[in-house]
């Protein structure tokens, strides 16, 4: 039996900032970046509803530690 090695790429990620950089797009009116700034609400809130009904695994909470850490970095070395 073989098992499938997880993506490393998030597929799902990379199609929210595609939507994100059509919702961002200075050259296209505002009809149409609103529509695209609801597909990301929608998600948004999809998300907030899902995740607490997924199951927490080991090393779970070290990861998210670390995601968090990495995202101030990064936030500190734009400013």
């Amino acid at each position: 039996m073989s098992f499938d090695t997880p993506p490393r790429r998030n597929p799902a990620l990379d199609e929210a900032r595609h939507t994100f950089h059509k919702a961002m797009d200075k050259y296209e009116t505002g009809f149409i970046t609103w529509e695209y700034k609801k597909q990301l609400l929608e998600l948004k809130w999809f998300l907030d509803e899902a995740l607490p009904k997924c199951s927490t695994y080991a090393g779970e909470p070290e990861w998210i530690a670390e995601q968090k850490t990495d995202q101030a970095l990064r936030k500190i070395e734009r400013s």
